[in-house]
């Protein structure tokens, strides 16, 4: 149904009209985090977490049509600096959280093509690595549980509380990784790594996928030198701040920004910063800006403005259920769904 009234409104010029109504001083910023093909996808990717590459593509020439799509730097500077048009389009900025490999695989190739810029926030210790985010072993784990016919027996109950509730959810696979993650969501990491553990043993199942998840260093370089892509934080280890000590989150930003200067994924002069899960309070806020960066993206949904808190800039997140057609993905930046 949405996607019928979606249609609808574009085909009938509202969604243009709409758009031209837009400030040429406002500026949206998208959040993408992963782009992979539908069967990839299917094996414990969070629904919100994708969009498949065509999908990608097709908002491409939508966004190009409607915007101004100009690299995250720019929000800095008026818009005629970076229009070089007086063409009065919104500016659109996209970005992708955590460095994906499939981004260098899918992405960076449409990029190329479209001659488009894009921003991707980077926890730089995964970089070259082949360690997953915790989110993503805990998905793997009930996929995989679940692809065997939830066929582990088991003969004592955990004393473990989210170990027990994490093994009572018999929801479809999606709705189950859904709320064990967000079950698990503001536990310290250590915690966490303990549940996992005992989970992977009691269910004799290995957490961490076999592919490799994320760039290394060289492609970093490679798509930094493209002038295509730029490269922001996204701190150390991919911690949610807000449950960190001070001079946890002080190392977090340090030495992620060090690391992205020292292996020249950024120019010093600009760093930009993504705060995982989009957790901050405003005193962390003064950390990042303290700590040497310029400015830093929320998951708080909505656009900005003149005047907008460079460090707690708002950004809509983009995924394939809301956003599988233009027009679908035009309702979604303008708020209607």
């Amino acid at each position: 149904m949405k996607s019928i009234l979606a249609s609808f409104f574009l085909q009938t010029g509202g969604m243009s009209r709409k758009l031209r109504r837009v400030s040429k001083h406002d500026s949206v910023i998208l959040m993408y985090h992963r782009v992979v093909p539908h069967d990839e996808a299917r094996s414990g990717i969070q629904a919100g977490m994708y969009v498949e590459p065509y999908t990608f593509e097709r908002h491409l020439g939508f966004l190009k049509k409607h915007f101004v799509i100009v690299p995250i730097s720019a929000l800095l500077s008026d818009y005629e600096e970076v229009s070089g048009t007086l063409d009065a389009k919104p500016r659109c900025v996209l970005t992708f959280d955590d460095g994906w490999h499939d981004f260098f695989e899918y992405v960076f190739p449409i990029l190329k093509t479209h001659q488009v810029q894009a921003t991707v926030f980077l926890p730089t210790d995964f970089m070259g690595t082949g360690d997953w985010f915790w989110t993503d072993r805990l998905g793997n784990l009930l996929y995989q549980r679940e692809k065997s016919g939830n066929s582990v027996s088991l003969t004592q109950s955990s004393t473990n509380s989210f170990v027990r509730r994490l093994e009572g959810l018999n929801d479809p696979i999606e709705g189950q990784i859904e709320k064990a993650i967000g079950m698990l969501k503001a536990l310290h990491n250590e915690k966490i790594e303990e549940i996992l553990r005992e989970l992977s043993a009691r269910w004799n199942l290995d957490a961490a996928p076999r592919r490799r998840a994320f760039f290394n260093w060289e492609e970093v370089r490679e798509m930094a030198q493209s002038g295509l892509v730029t490269f922001g934080s996204h701190t150390v280890g991919h911690k949610i701040l807000t449950t960190l000590t001070e001079p946890e989150i002080r190392d977090e930003l340090a030495n992620s920004r060090k690391r992205l200067v020292t292996e020249k994924a950024v120019d010093p002069a600009f760093i930009s910063f993504s705060y995982p899960n989009g957790n901050y309070t405003d005193r962390i806020a003064k950390m990042v800006r303290d700590s040497g960066y310029d400015l830093a993206v929320t998951t708080e949904n909505g656009w900005n403005h003149n005047g907008s808190d460079l460090f707690a800039l708002k950004r809509i997140s983009i995924h394939q259920d809301m956003t599988s057609t233009e027009a679908m993905l035009g309702c979604r930046i303008l708020g209607i769904f």
